[in-house]
């Protein structure tokens, strides 16, 4: 029988650092059965990617592709990966993230096994150059408590494409799967996989398939996580405004929980400011993502991507 190929599709962004260390641990993955074929989609004006990708191109043996996407917009990226990745499954690496060995075949077992249309695994974070990452750690992680290969369909909203894997044909239609009215905000990804949830498409867990996320000092403030936590509650609220048709009794659901979580995050914060500062900081962002489920409307919504943002 004939290898099972994945595409592993890498966004980036004038991330050149990051970017050679994502490859690098792309390039180290290996698997019974498996070719990999990796695409570096640069989303930078000036194509500045293309230097960090071409000294690796004659020892990637023909498994590494450069496509440049100078259109700024992070569903742009991801459009144009899907669209040129050759692989019977897409798997899609952030450049802040490094594959540990045995990420790739951890997520084809799971696949094959369960016949899940697209999976998701664990993210653990660590500070860039030998910072800590304290208790910042978990905005920048994702731990779900569900054994292996587990059906996590209805944490959909819960997910992101960062760590994941997809097979193409029964996940990716059209020409831009991923909505590029989304592209400087982000949320693009929770939009596909609640319509592909609602389509009736099934999730799984693939624990074994681990990533470590990257995060530089200037992210590691709470200035930077409020601002996060107040956009991925909007993420929450407004991708059920954009379904066809909207799912408004979802979406009320969804900002009384907000509600709940923006009063209590603030009482907390309040009760907790001189008696422990970082657990009032945490209720704090807790109240932030709260406020985000109800002003999700698009004059709220802070920019995070694009020319001259990283998320």
């Amino acid at each position: 029988m004939s290898n099972v190929v994945v595409s592993v599709v890498i966004p980036t962004l004038d991330r050149p650092g990051p970017l050679r260390r994502a490859l690098a641990s792309a390039l180290a993955q290996s698997a019974d059965g498996v070719e990999i074929d990796i695409l570096v989609v640069d989303n930078s004006r000036d194509g500045s990617a293309r230097a960090t990708v071409a000294p690796l191109m004659d020892q990637a043996a023909g498994r590494l592709r450069y496509l440049s996407v100078p259109e700024p917009g992070v569903a742009n990226a991801r459009n144009a990966g899907v669209a040129a990745a050759t692989g019977r499954y897409v798997a899609f690496l952030d450049d802040d993230e490094e594959a540990e060995p045995g990420w790739l075949g951890a997520h084809v077992a799971t696949i094959t096994s369960t016949g899940a249309d697209a999976v998701f695994g664990p993210v653990s974070a660590r500070a860039e150059q030998g910072g800590t990452i304290g208790g910042f750690g978990p905005f920048f992680s994702r731990a779900l408590d569900r054994p292996d290969r587990a059906d996590i369909s209805d944490l959909a909203a819960y997910l992101g494409t960062n760590n994941s894997m997809f097979d193409k044909a029964r996940c990716f239609s059209g020409a831009e799967p991923f909505a590029v009215a989304l592209n400087s905000v982000g949320g693009e990804d929770s939009l596909l996989l609640k319509r592909l949830v609602l389509s009736g498409r099934r999730f799984g867990w693939s624990a074994g398939a681990k990533v470590v996320e990257w995060v530089p000092e200037r992210r590691l403030n709470w200035a930077y996580v409020r601002k996060r936590k107040f956009l991925s509650g909007q993420i929450r609220s407004f991708v059920l405004d954009m379904l066809d048709p909207p799912r408004r009794a979802e979406l009320a659901v969804w900002m009384g929980v907000g509600a709940v979580q923006f009063a209590g995050g603030v009482a907390a914060a309040a009760a907790l400011s001189v008696l422990d500062r970082e657990r009032a900081e945490k209720a704090r962002a807790g109240a932030y993502g709260g406020l985000g489920k109800l002003l999700w409307m698009k004059r709220f919504r802070p920019k995070l991507y694009g020319s001259g943002l990283v998320s």
